[in-house]
């Protein structure tokens, strides 16, 4: 009688845990409804009615080629992406949302369903959208090995810069887009999530381990820095938001309390991309890897806007082998984006994240020394800068924009270099001064 009796209370158990579980995610849909419709208002008037309703029924999708580069054998890879972008529109300042594929930076595809999905659900809402393929490793086993696994994952992080710069040099060109160089936003799905999350949250090379054997910065030098040589030189590769379905970051301390905000969903019990920290892979790649949760924790603890969802029992990603899971990820996703975007006035970006406009692509380490113990005057200058310094040879001196174009560069040919910038206008600019050994940049404005 006592087992008949602790059998009906399991099964009661079981049936309220099952009914709980449903309530709170019929709970969530509300919730996201509501902020839904909360946005619609609001955007109707700020954002002429786009970025959460679709106002398209017709999506473009056109292949283009953002950039080339070479990957570990040393085979020449074209980089291409797929872009959406709504038929009919108008609009000539579209935020853009480029999307990386998942496949553990083995396999997958800039056509694979998740992301093309996503893409065109997001498309339907007036976004320009793009789908990237980047370098994968050609062997499987390159990913038991440290230095492999981190030239991969770099090589990846580098495309994904190129296809930023490809959207920020179209905006400085051709437009041939019609988007906002100052809303780009970048995400993806497992790998596409880590490849976007780092591009995001790494800053510097100095910020990345170099001691015993894990010599992640000079690998990284090796294969052509942080930025790389994928394609589209001298543009800001910063974005405005990233996303992650299941990604990860490799340490959480490369999020700063000025970056920018972030949207994730993952699965607790995950062992592909762990939910915390550990080895991905089921333990079997060699590099720790932080997972949404942390993020999660970091992003309360920084106080930077951010939404997660945690789907216990789901699958790699959530939305794997659920479709329901798929359109609340969706439906998430447009609130986030639509909650960061600068023509809603109720936006929730910090007014001091870090973007192209305030640092392009110049980190703190590079503001805060000064080895060439370079001076520059007259600060504020009209027409023409001078730069002195107390070394010259093998060093370049480039302005930057505040889009992060260079807009003029050259050899230093003495110690006192004066840069004629007459056909410049008023604004923000920075001088990076490089040598052999080091980097250094500085702040100037033009009156």
């Amino acid at each position: 009688m006592n087992n008949a009796f602790k059998e009906l209370f399991c099964i009661f158990n079981n049936r309220l845990k099952y009914r709980t579980y449903k309530l709170k995610l019929i709970m969530k849909k509300i919730y996201i409804l509501a902020i839904a419709l909360i946005g619609t208002i609001h955007l109707s008037a700020q954002c002429n009615g786009r970025y959460q309703t679709d106002l398209f029924s017709t999506i473009d999708v056109t292949t283009v080629q953002y950039g080339s580069n070479v990957n570990l054998v040393g085979t020449n890879i074209n980089l291409m992406m797929d872009i959406y972008t709504p038929q009919g529109d108008v609009e000539t300042n579209r935020p853009v949302v480029i999307l990386a594929h998942g496949g553990s930076f083995i396999g997958g595809s800039k056509t694979d369903a998740d992301v093309v999905y996503m893409a065109t659900e997001l498309a339907k809402k007036g976004y320009v959208c793009a789908s990237i393929d980047y370098r994968l490793s050609t062997n499987a086993f390159d990913l038991i090995v440290e230095q492999t696994t981190v030239k991969i994952v770099f090589n990846a992080i580098q495309d994904g810069k190129a296809a930023v710069r490809f959207f920020k040099k179209d905006a400085a060109t051709t437009d041939t887009y019609k988007i906002n160089p100052e809303q780009i936003f970048f995400g993806g799905s497992s790998a596409g999530g880590i490849l976007a999350m780092n591009l995001t949250y790494v800053d510097s090379i100095s910020d990345l381990p170099e001691s015993g054997a894990s010599l992640w910065q000079t690998w990284l030098t090796q294969l052509g820095g942080l930025e790389g040589n994928s394609g589209n030189p001298g543009y800001c590769s910063r974005t405005n938001g990233t996303f992650g379905f299941a990604g990860g970051i490799a340490d959480s301390n490369y999020i700063d309390v000025d970056d920018v905000p972030w949207y994730g969903c993952h699965t607790p019990g995950d062992q592909t991309v762990l939910y915390n920290c550990g080895f991905p892979l089921n333990g079997n790649t060699p590099v720790n890897l932080c997972g949404s949760n942390i993020v999660n924790t970091r992003m309360n603890n920084l106080g930077t806007y951010h939404h997660f969802d945690s789907f216990p029992g789901a699958d790699h990603p959530p939305y794997a082998s659920s479709a329901p899971i798929m359109q609340e990820n969706k439906d998430s996703l447009a609130v986030f984006l639509y909650n960061i975007l600068d023509c809603n006035p109720s936006n929730l970006q910090s007014p001091t994240q870090k973007n192209c406009t305030n640092s392009p692509n110049v980190s703190v380490e590079e503001l805060a020394a000064n080895p060439f113990n370079a001076t520059f005057y007259p600060n504020p200058f009209n027409d023409e800068l001078t730069v002195e310094l107390n070394a010259y040879k093998n060093t370049s001196i480039a302005v930057i924009n505040s889009v992060g174009q260079v807009v003029s560069k050259q050899n230093a040919q003495s110690y006192i270099n004066k840069i004629s910038l007459s056909d410049l206008p008023m604004g923000l600019y920075f001088v990076r001064i490089t040598s052999a050994e080091v980097t250094y940049s500085h702040k100037v404005i033009k009156k």
